[in-house]
């Protein structure tokens, strides 16, 4: 078979935009309506269907969503929360910055995902919430992990910024756990500048965070905003709408986008056959969104000098949190973590990648 040619580099990531969004951008600016606005109320809404839950809180950015669910659980002094090392540090910064007791689960390097079998080994009387993050895509078993708590006693958290459009058992990443935390950060599915979102499980939750996200104040009460009486301190942390008007406008594309995702994933999936790299274990219950294409490799530096060569751009995303100074203390040894950090690299399988691009990686993967 003829060798496939390319003529530019293949991006790792890239932000989706809608055609012609400058414009409706520019109508906010003369109609003077970039605060939080119908938008704001649209995005939101559109959210909501789109995963099935009636319990969405739209915020500036998925740190929020996670700061506003880590409140919501009204933690004690000697409570615990029990987190994953290997994300972004929006994950596990803001446990830090409210003076959360928390403790590192190990990973297990075959999906990226917290070990559930570490989990159980850390829970104790002191337990109060479980996090995970959803490593490009690829659902943590929440059924699984729920056998080995006890639901009424520790809630669950997801940090579903890579699993926007993910499913476990069919049904959405956003109606599994107790808070459900996405990212429309600039290179995530769809991005709205910035911007996150929290799902509740209860209902109470939710209308406590849309105070929570705006001072302690309904945004939505008639006549003086400011003279409403505040109970719970909150934040400056609601969507604008600028921001807003883009998500809105990314939601008419959501599906595409994501089933190219899964379209370049489960090729890759399918041809990847190299002896020198591994692929992420998956489950049939468990469906990706593929927002990064994870795979272990037998040297890091070899294998993206080899792909900078083929014009593949590939590189790692997050890193473990451990690493940095503000987690000195949580540091300790995680076999799975270990490995996983020192051979995942990401590949390029977004919805910019067409098939014969998809072809040529998994060309030059097979050849390395």
């Amino acid at each position: 078979m003829k060798s496939l040619n390319i003529n530019k580099e293949i991006k790792l990531l890239k932000p989706h935009y809608p055609i012609g969004i400058g414009k409706k951008v520019e109508e906010l600016f003369k109609l003077g309506q970039l605060t939080e606005g119908k938008f704001s109320e649209k995005f939101e809404k559109k959210l909501s269907k789109y995963l099935n839950n009636d319990n969405c809180v739209l915020v500036n950015s998925g740190t929020s969503a996670l700061t506003l669910a880590y409140r919501l659980l009204n933690l004690k002094n000697k409570d615990e929360v029990i987190t994953t090392p290997f994300t972004c540090m929006a994950t596990n910064e803001p446990l830090y910055n409210d003076k959360i007791k928390f403790k590192f689960c190990d990973i297990d390097p075959k999906t990226g995902n917290a070990s559930i079998e570490s989990i159980k080994k850390l829970i104790n009387k002191n337990t109060k919430a479980i996090v995970v993050v959803h490593w490009g895509g690829l659902p943590v078993d929440i059924p699984k992990l729920k056998k080995i708590i006890n639901p009424k006693k520790i809630k669950i958290i997801e940090d579903a910024a890579h699993a926007l459009g993910a499913k476990i058992n069919k049904k959405k990443i956003g109606n599994h756990g107790d808070y459900i935390c996405f990212s429309f950060q600039a290179i995530k599915h769809i991005t709205s500048g910035d911007g996150g979102l929290l799902v509740c499980k209860k209902k109470s939750d939710a209308k406590k965070a849309k105070l929570l996200r705006w001072f302690g104040l309904n945004r939505n009460v008639k006549g003086n905003k400011w003279l409403q009486d505040i109970k719970y301190s909150g934040y400056k942390f609601h969507l604008n709408n600028i921001a807003s008007r883009i998500g809105y406008e990314q939601m008419k594309f959501v599906n595409k986008i994501i089933k190219t995702h899964q379209r370049n994933g489960k090729f890759f999936d399918r041809n990847i056959k190299n002896k020198k790299v591994q692929l992420i274990k998956k489950n049939k219950n468990l469906i990706s969104s593929y927002w990064l294409y994870s795979i272990l490799v037998d040297s890091k530096k070899k294998f993206k000098a080899y792909m900078k060569k083929n014009k593949i751009e590939c590189d790692e995303v997050s890193f473990r949190n451990d690493r940095y100074t503000i987690f000195k203390k949580y540091r300790k040894k995680l076999k799975g973590t270990d490995y996983f950090n020192k051979h995942m690299l990401n590949i390029p399988t977004g919805w910019w990648v067409s098939k014969k691009e998809a072809r040529y990686i998994v060309e030059k993967i097979n050849k390395y």
